[in-house]
């Protein structure tokens, strides 16, 4: 378990002297993000890690009943009162503990991620003058968003750009849209690699898994001759479950032999329709098993992996289906069309355009050879791109590369000095 005792000078990693010899001490980075289940989720291996070579990794983000298993990954972990709602007091209140902590552990790095957590953290990162702060952009969610609260959104992107060295978008469509959207400025948004701030396990969703789909086909009385349409993750209006719905039912009225897996749940925001709600829980063709701690035997269960989303950052359950060998089907939505390569590792169609969504499904259905053929090429196409560990060295050299060679916002402040 890291040390819970500041080092004994801040900024940069230092050498300490020790029986004559000198030895760098490891690189302490803060990773803070809004809530438990986004480390749990977005950050599977990266802080143990980035702790096996060279880091010093702390976790901060809000209380919840993972601390334990958090903890249990062998980083330490600093709860603060964040909300994903907007909560003035309560974010005035992790605010002023944020910059309390940050200004007395001196972190050489501090990355912040997810909306509330990026804007309260980079923030608390300025104002504790923290020596390199790193903004990862999951996505943007002021999109589809107007009025006050589109204004708001915008502006809580805005501010953790702005005070970032540096910015990672997870994929080269969100960083082409906030720079689009005079929202960064394009020398400091960065998409390393392919994109993604984790990438995917090629063991763990690897060909190799899909036997275990048939245990799940078994306890779901799910036919073993049925084509299998899985949608993975939250069951909101933007995850385009509406058009799902409405796509499905008409689907199964022309394949009987189709079933739709959904793995995840209802959220307080964004709720679907009663209707949808009721025909998820009611139709014959449906299978709602609700959210899964382990997802791959469900999706190795899965012949197509869909996900009508209107907006993303990157999304890995796509990616994670493409390393399973199965074919995906998605939108043009910012950041989805970057977790597909149309027609080659799946179908894409235009964001909303349920007639669209019905033509790609019902093209795969019918055509087993295509399904396959698209499941290889996608399970190429991510071992090339999207390698874990291959990210998570990616961004242990960025960070190394920040620490050795002085951060971007030393080298500015440097410069405007000169001029």
């Amino acid at each position: 378990m890291p040390s819970d005792q500041p080092p004994s000078a801040p900024g940069h990693a230092t050498s300490s002297v020790a029986c004559g010899f000198h030895e760098p001490r490891p690189i302490r980075l803060c990773i803070i993000a809004t809530i438990g289940k986004s480390i749990q989720i977005l950050y599977v291996g990266r802080p143990e890690y980035l702790n096996a070579n060279g880091f010093d990794v702390t976790v901060g983000c809000a209380p919840s009943e993972l601390d334990d298993a958090i903890r249990a990954r062998g980083v330490r972990l600093k709860t603060f009162p964040l909300t994903r709602a907007i909560t003035p007091w309560s974010d005035v209140r992790a605010l002023a503990q944020l910059y309390r902590f940050l200004r007395s552990e001196a972190f050489d790095v501090v990355e912040v991620s997810t909306p509330k957590a990026a804007l309260v953290g980079s923030l608390a990162a300025w104002l504790a003058r923290s020596p390199c702060l790193v903004h990862v952009l999951h996505g943007l969610a002021y999109e589809g968003k107007g009025g006050p609260l589109g204004a708001i959104l915008r502006a809580a992107t805005w501010i953790p750009c702005l005070l970032a060295d540096v910015t990672f978008a997870v994929s080269p469509s969100v960083r082409e849209q906030i720079c689009a959207n005079g929202l960064g400025k394009p020398d400091r948004i960065r998409v390393l690699g392919a994109g993604s701030a984790n990438g995917v396990d090629l063991v763990g969703f690897s060909p190799g898994r899909r036997a275990a789909g048939r245990a799940v086909r078994d306890a779901h009385r799910i036919p073993p001759d049925a084509v299998v349409i899985g949608f993975v993750g939250r069951m909101t209006r933007d995850k385009g479950v509406e058009e799902l719905a409405e796509v499905f039912r008409e689907l199964h009225e022309e394949f009987a032999h189709t079933v739709l897996l959904v793995v995840g749940d209802y959220e307080d925001r964004d709720r679907p329709s009663v209707e949808s709600i009721g025909f998820f829980s009611t139709h014959e063709g449906v299978r709602h098993v609700g959210w899964q701690a382990d997802v791959v035997p469900f999706m190795a269960a899965m012949d197509i992996s869909v996900l009508p989303t209107h907006r993303e950052g990157l999304p890995t359950v796509l990616l994670e289906a493409a390393a399973l060998g199965i074919p995906t089907v998605t939108t043009n939505a910012t950041g989805a069309r970057d977790a597909i390569v149309d027609g080659e590792t799946g179908l894409r169609v235009p964001v909303g355009d349920a007639k669209s969504l019905k033509e790609a499904l019902a093209r795969l259905i019918r055509d087993a050879s295509l399904r396959e053929a698209m499941g290889r090429a996608g399970r190429e196409w991510v071992c090339e791109c999207f390698d874990q560990k291959e990210v998570w060295r990616r961004y242990a050299e960025e960070y190394r590369a920040l620490v050795s060679g002085g951060t971007l916002r030393t080298r500015r402040r440097d410069r405007n000095c000169a001029e």
